[in-house]
């Protein structure tokens, strides 16, 4: 988590012990006087910063140097390349024909167990696009075929997956300040969804039961909450079933 404080747009320097592979944040020391006769009193927290490294692990376990290209990437075949690239300007897209023929493809591709964390990735872009209900309804639909597709073992990314279906269905939405925007349609779609992920791939994460009605449970028991979000909560757990 970010460590908040006053004024300082620096990042917070670490340094590790020579005992082992642990790191703490070093305290500078504070000049009290020169604290207690400044003229400018903070009058908040200043905004949070965050710096952020990013690192891959290559097949072997290895740690790969920061800003090269992931060897999953790297390794991927020119066709799987280009068969990525097209789906997802296709449904991405405006012909609504040539979408119906890519996510049909994606549903029924037994060929495409490689392309799975992208296409995961690109669902997630949810929050980028919360302001534009046709490409979240895109973004869904390409969920759909990644869980209807039998020849797919999500495994670890039906977390991620649940995540982005979650927000479409509990988060307020820039699409929705709008009243003529049909949002609730879209939550209906993400509560169903929601449940399909839940049924047909539950048993691959576990405690994931207990963590999606927890959530649903949160949303629908605070009151700060807009109605759109306690609907989304609603048809969520209506989706679930009775029990």
């Amino acid at each position: 988590q970010a460590v908040c404080g006053y004024g300082s747009q620096d990042a917070l320097p670490f340094r590790a012990i020579k005992e082992g592979e642990l790191y703490f944040q070093e305290d500078r020391e504070v000049n009290l006087v020169d604290l207690a006769l400044a003229t400018n009193i903070p009058k908040g927290c200043a905004e949070t910063a965050v710096r952020v490294h990013v690192s891959y692990l290559d097949g072997k376990g290895n740690l790969e140097p920061q800003g090269a290209v992931p060897s999953a990437v790297s390794t991927l075949t020119d066709d799987l390349l280009k068969y990525y690239q097209h789906v997802t300007r296709a449904v991405l897209g405006d012909d609504p024909q040539l979408m119906k023929v890519a996510l049909q493809d994606l549903q029924t591709n037994s060929k495409i167990a490689a392309l799975l964390p992208y296409f995961v990735y690109v669902v997630s872009g949810v929050k980028s696009v919360s302001h534009d209900l046709e490409q979240l309804n895109r973004l869904l639909h390409i969920a759909r075929s990644l869980i209807q597709n039998p020849f797919l073992c999500l495994g670890s990314y039906v977390r991620s997956l649940i995540a982005s279906v979650m927000y479409c269905a509990l988060e307020p939405l820039a699409a929705s300040i709008n009243p003529l925007n049909d949002h609730w349609t879209l939550r209906d779609y993400a509560a169903m969804l929601l449940s399909r992920i839940f049924w047909t791939h539950g048993d691959l994460v576990s405690g994931l039961y207990h963590q999606i009605l927890l959530s649903l449970q949160k949303v629908l028991a605070d009151p700060v909450r807009p109605l759109c979000s306690h609907y989304g909560a609603v048809v969520g757990l209506h989706a679930l079933g009775w029990k």
